[in-house]
């Protein structure tokens, strides 16, 4: 197929507004750390970003993202012989207790319940080995390749590995789900057991320490240390942060700061919205063809420097007739100099072939051509036929009689 290669918006030069407020680079106590920009998952800052660390509770994020996809929130859970003996932090279940899911969901994220936990891997899965499963095909559609997963809970085994950019990969996923976000930022619940009555407290004390936080899970073991995945929202832009290996003394101020630090120096500059206008193109007979991108698309920029936008359009053959929403091309957009989204474009409405006057002359003269050789063929033919028909009617009397 032709393509056809047009320079659109050749160089679109932004300038993004210089920040009232300039924050250094924070200092962050951790092993591993990351900022990233909630919508496009952009790494804005981050340290040993692809070290394999030990996750801890922030495993359970997948945990319930997997549940919310797979299950149903109504489901009634029976609690087996395996779940009251998971070690840590419990909500108490019972052996033979019926529950709801939704229930062990509120008691996994808002109370980091190991035995809700299991519940539910065992539910959706049939097994803590078949969940686990579940969860590395999930880290594997989602991005997450440098993680590995061998329970739902988060405590030390040998191989449940995961990394800071996996582990903001997996929590911006989830923030994308409503349910997910409800339960990543709840701050009470109240818990209804047949061992045990209470009001249950986030442990996410993030929740409380950021205005704008939206959430999302704390962690903690001997091995693992502090862990942390936590996002905040400020007018139209989400950040999420994640901190592995760190101190509680540190781990809440260092989260805020990292998250600061984000606001302050990156905003979202939008590259394209869906269904606006992108190029108006003239086809054949002066039709037009108007050309929307197939998704909206936006990049974090630096406040504090000038950015440079570049925008080429490339297209397939315009030949008519066009379909409403048929792809005819992509738009190409570089930052600075530097390749960032290749987006799809199609066209808005329908653009149908024209009437073509010249080829329906054509056709009609050659049609009224072949009927006037058809009429004489056929005059001639029936002028044959009439002689045969009357020489053939004269009967010959015969010269003998008998």
């Amino acid at each position: 197929m032709r393509r056809v290669l047009v320079m659109f918006l050749v160089l679109l030069f932004v300038t993004v507004g210089v920040s009232m407020k300039l924050w250094a680079a924070p200092n962050i106590e951790g092993n591993a750390y990351i900022l990233i920009d909630g919508k496009t998952g952009q790494v804005l800052y981050g340290k040993e970003i692809d070290q394999k660390l030990n996750p801890a509770s922030t495993t359970k994020i997948m945990t319930t993202i997997i549940a919310l996809e797979k299950g149903n929130l109504q489901d009634m859970v029976t609690i087996s012989k395996n779940v009251p003996l998971v070690e840590g932090t419990k909500v108490y279940l019972r052996e033979g207790e019926k529950i709801e899911l939704e229930k062990l969901l509120n008691a996994a994220m808002i109370h980091s319940a190991n035995d809700a936990a299991l519940a539910i891997a065992e539910h959706i899965g049939g097994s803590q080995e078949k969940f686990a499963q579940m969860m590395n095909e999930k880290a594997k559609e989602i991005g997450a390749d440098n993680s590995n997963f061998i329970n739902p809970h988060g405590l030390t085994a040998e191989g449940h590995l995961t990394t800071a950019y996996d582990l903001a990969l997996i929590s911006k996923y989830a923030m994308q789900n409503p349910k997910f976000r409800e339960l990543a930022q709840g701050k009470t619940y109240d818990w209804v057991g047949e061992e045990w009555q209470t009001r249950l407290i986030n442990i996410n004390k993030f929740l409380w320490r950021m205005d704008e936080s939206t959430g999302i899970k704390p962690g903690y073991t001997s091995a693992a240390r502090y862990t942390l995945a936590a996002s905040a929202k400020r007018d139209n832009q989400e950040l999420i942060s994640v901190i592995l290996g760190s101190s509680d003394a540190r781990i809440w101020d260092d989260a805020k700061a990292l998250l600061e630090y984000g606001f302050a120096n990156f905003q979202n500059l939008s590259l394209t919205k869906g269904n606006e206008v992108v190029a108006t193109l003239k086809v054949a007979n002066d039709q037009e063809v108007n050309l929307v991108p197939a998704r909206s698309a936006s990049i974090a920029v630096n406040s504090n420097e000038e950015t440079n936008v570049e925008k080429r359009l490339v297209l397939s053959d315009l030949s008519l007739p066009i379909e409403a929403e048929k792809v005819l091309g992509e738009l190409i957009i570089y930052i600075n100099g530097e390749e960032t989204e290749r987006i799809p474009v199609k066209s808005q409405d329908e653009v149908k072939k024209p009437f073509d006057w010249t080829r329906a002359i054509v056709n009609g003269l050659a049609a009224l051509f072949v009927l006037q050789i058809i009429f004489r063929l056929s005059r001639r033919y029936l002028k044959r036929r009439n002689k045969t028909s009357m020489f053939g009617s004269s009967r010959r009397v015969s010269p003998y009689r008998y």
